[in-house]
């Protein structure tokens, strides 16, 4: 357990003028909470929460890429210009809709780490819990006993995991990309005093002192050591159905053990393994005249880079088996393809692809080769189709000309935004298909393409939504390229989406297309392909 002398040391991290209302009332509302009565009234089911709080956890992940990028360029200017005020402003809205959703599930389940509430892993008896009152100063004390082998105790571990999901992504998304602001006293300045609209001043104080609060501290702490008590059950339990069956469990452990600093503040001692809060990574220092935090480290950028690079670490678990192809089956794939070709992937150790329903998980299309689009006569758009990528959607890439003599010949829709790549970082992947649509003529051809180019440098739409034209997912970027085609489509959550396995399913309900090749765990298939594509999305 986290020792007394850790928690003393956290008493100090935030000075009390420092704290503000909104501390106060979120620690207050916890503490009026019992979490025995959370136990027994919140019936809601995490799979769903998890799956609705997706494109949140998604954006969580990829924001953090965003704002170090941001900071990069805004930290080289002396004066930053109207647009770069209207960006900063773009941001902090940004941010505040993608962290006040995650803050709620924390608010929610942040009873279960009042400091009267003790937790215990028990798999010897059913899941119970009992109060009891001090003889000293009458307060209550809830004390429970949680089984993970019944559906309670599960229940109530993976509500701790998912609001401790939360809280690390939120510190995380702090210290490697909002901490470097409230560094620098100008950007500081900007965002709090004068350069951002009335309702965004003083955001990036309030997240600062949100972040160094030292009661919000010590419940992420206390979620870290029950996390910590049921890794070591996990450890000598194996074989149980809860990590061997169940898929959001094991999603929320890849969460919590891919953050950062989740593995900075818990360090395992050799000869008592033990967590301990590893409080000498960072400190916290009030200065009355700029009231900034600064993280203390050998180099702070290294410590940007290897938590960055930790994170892409745990999106991706392991490389994909395509990768192993010889540049000979490269060269074969490539010669096969064709101009507005859909390539479909399916990377099972992908961790963002997890909630993607059906078989495959992302799509891609080919834009072809030079020579292709000069005979299609698209080569000579791609010039202004690039000054719109960059004006429209501030697009950073080479322009698209050098981009496809270069070998980027996929149009993709990834986190960052939609782009154009090698074959060679699209295979990544374990499976690999590619569909044709063979009733397109050369004057379709490149109104799709052209259709395909234009979606270059959008951002990526994280709510799914086909009819939304300034973000889009992978599979929108087929739905918006093939604009004259009719696509399934299925309403979820009051928006049409559509899946790759949706655009896959072209091959059973239309007969216009066709498949081109099919690679499954890396290996070529063989013969009649279309049988086997349908297997696959039955």
């Amino acid at each position: 357990m986290v020792n007394k002398l850790t928690l003393v040391l956290l008493s100090f991290i935030s000075l009390s003028a420092q704290e503000k209302n909104i501390n106060f009332i979120f620690d207050q509302n916890a503490n009026s909470r019992s979490a025995i009565e959370l136990m027994e009234n919140d019936t809601i089911d995490i799979g769903d929460v998890i799956y609705n709080y997706q494109s949140q956890i998604e954006y969580a992940l990829t924001w953090r890429s965003i704002a170090i990028e941001t900071y990069e360029k805004f930290n080289k200017k002396e004066v930053l210009t109207a647009a770069d005020l209207n960006y900063l402003n773009y941001a902090i809205e940004q941010y505040r809709k993608m962290r006040e959703p995650l803050f709620q599930i924390i608010s929610r389940y942040a009873p279960y780490t009042n400091k009267n509430v003790s937790i215990k892993i028990n798999d010897k008896k059913p899941t119970q819990y009992s109060t009891k009152k001090s003889l000293w100063n009458k307060s209550i004390k809830e004390v429970i006993s949680l089984n993970p082998n019944d559906q309670q105790g599960q229940a109530v571990i993976k509500q701790i995991k998912l609001a401790l999901v939360f809280a690390l992504l939120l510190y995380d998304n702090y210290l490697v990309a909002m901490a470097p602001f409230e560094e620098n006293q100008k950007l500081r300045f900007v965002i709090n005093e004068l350069g951002v609209e009335p309702e965004n001043r003083g955001y990036l104080a309030d997240i600062s002192e949100s972040y160094t609060d030292s009661k919000k501290l010590r419940r992420l702490v206390s979620a870290i050591n029950f996390n910590y008590q049921v890794a070591k059950w996990e450890d000598k339990n194996s074989d149980s159905p809860l990590l061997i069956d169940d898929a959001d469990y094991f999603y929320l452990n890849q969460l919590i053990s891919g953050s950062f600093s989740y593995r900075e503040m818990l360090q395992m001692k050799e000869y008592d393994i033990k967590p301990s809060f590893k409080i000498n990574r960072f400190n916290v220092i009030s200065n009355k005249l700029y009231d900034r935090i600064k993280i203390i480290n050998n180099n702070g950028t290294e410590l940007v880079s290897k938590m960055f690079g930790n994170t892409a670490g745990m999106i991706v678990v392991r490389r994909g088996t395509m990768e192993l192809l010889s540049d000979e089956e490269k060269s074969e794939i490539i010669h096969k393809m064709e101009p507005m070709d859909i390539l479909l992937e399916k990377a099972p150790f992908r961790l963002t692809d997890y909630f993607i329903p059906g078989y495959w998980c992302h799509v891609g299309v080919w834009a072809g080769n030079e020579n292709q689009l000069k005979a299609l006569g698209v080569w000579d758009s791609l010039p202004k189709l690039y000054d719109i990528a960059v004006e429209k959607y501030g697009y950073t890439g080479p322009n698209f000309q050098n981009s496809i003599r270069s070998g980027r010949n996929i149009i993709e829709s990834l986190r960052p935004g939609v782009q154009i790549n090698t074959l060679q970082n699209f295979l990544n992947i374990d499976d690999l298909g590619v569909i044709r649509f063979t009733a397109q003529s050369d004057e379709d051809k490149k109104t799709y393409l052209i259709n395909a180019f234009s979606q270059i440098g959008k951002n990526y739409d994280f709510s799914f939504n086909v009819e939304s034209t300034d973000e889009i997912v992978c599979s929108e970027l087929v739905y918006a390229s093939f604009e004259d085609l009719v696509w399934d489509t299925k309403k979820q959550m009051g928006r049409y989406t559509i899946s790759p396995d949706q655009v896959a399913r072209k091959l059973i309900t239309d007969t216009r297309f066709a498949p081109v090749l099919l690679y499954l765990n890396g290996k070529s298939i063989d013969g009649e392909l279309k049988p086997v594509f349908n297997a696959l999305l039955d």
